[in-house]
């Protein structure tokens, strides 16, 4: 046969090694957000929105979500 090359095993998760375990159950683990969160809700029309997605797409940014949140936080304080 040949070698596993995915780093895949097929088994039971019951069966895999304290350490293998424990570190599969923290990688699962939800991290609490430190401050309540609010859901922000608009409506833009669709062109705007459109403009918005393309720019998101071509910056660094995975999703309009992370790019509005990044641009809240580069806001001064106040």
């Amino acid at each position: 046969m040949s070698a596993n090359k995915t780093g895949l095993s097929a088994g039971r998760p019951s069966q895999r090694s304290g350490n293998d375990k424990n570190r599969l159950l923290a990688s699962l683990q939800d991290t609490a957000p430190t401050e309540d969160l609010v859901r922000v809700n608009f409506s833009l029309p669709e062109s705007k929105h459109t403009k918005l997605k393309v720019h998101v797409a071509r910056s660094e940014h995975k999703s309009i979500r992370s790019f509005l949140t990044a641009y809240i936080d580069s806001l001064p304080d106040e």
